[in-house]
């Protein structure tokens, strides 16, 4: 059944100011801690939690700019389909997309120059154009994806600061998962990003470095 009424980003920072300010007199613990304090302020705020609205966000819009302090920003468990309305959000170090239906990472370069994690995953992705745009980017959750061939991960080749990855349950992944074929995976990453630290979770050997950098 299709949802017409929504949240919007406005409405949103509302509902997350009330979810986390204590009242004057109340001495229960609401605040999960730093930078939380009474009264919230979400144009004030390091980190902000829009994850989960009910009924969900479809649509980021410019209501975002005003969160310059804001180093976290979730919108992760929504129905967003676009990245849009980043721009003036001059602190965000990590970007919290998960569980959406977004297609592109277009609209993620608005947030290039500080955007240090962006966590995507369950969403609709065949690529990752547009994340050669993020120079500091060094951690990147892709799991749950449409990304069906090793070559849409070229871009990452461009991404020079990226040290963590995650694939698991895209078809690619899925494809080369199966016994005999994970190895050359982890191998074909490796030599497109020889970089990379972690991959699903498990460090990158020099091994699959070696083997990597042969087969790309």
């Amino acid at each position: 059944m299709k949802i017409h009424i929504m949240t919007s980003i406005k409405d949103a920072l509302v509902k997350f100011a009330e979810k986390y300010t204590v009242p004057e007199g109340d001495d229960r613990i609401r605040n999960p801690g730093p930078p939380f304090a009474a009264p919230v302020v979400p144009v004030e705020s390091e980190k902000v939690l829009l994850y989960g609205m009910m009924p969900p966000i479809a649509k980021m819009d410019n209501t975002l700019s005003t969160l310059k302090a804001a180093k976290h920003i979730s919108l992760s468990s929504n129905v967003i389909e676009k990245i849009t309305g980043l721009k003036g959000c001059e602190s965000c170090e990590i970007l919290s997309l998960g569980r959406n239906q977004i297609k592109k990472l277009d609209g993620v370069e608005d947030v290039a120059e500080t955007l240090q994690e962006l966590w995507i995953s369950y969403n609709l992705l065949q690529n990752v154009k547009g994340a050669e745009k993020l120079p500091k980017l060094r951690v990147l959750y892709l799991t749950q994806n449409l990304i069906a061939k090793v070559g849409e991960l070229d871009t990452l080749k461009e991404c020079k600061a990226l040290e963590e990855l995650t694939m698991i349950g895209n078809p690619v992944w899925n494809e080369h998962s199966l016994p005999g074929t994970s190895e050359d995976f982890r191998e074909q990453i490796a030599g497109r990003c020889p970089w990379l630290k972690k991959l699903d979770g498990s460090p990158i050997t020099e091994d699959e470095r070696a083997a990597g950098a042969e087969k790309v």
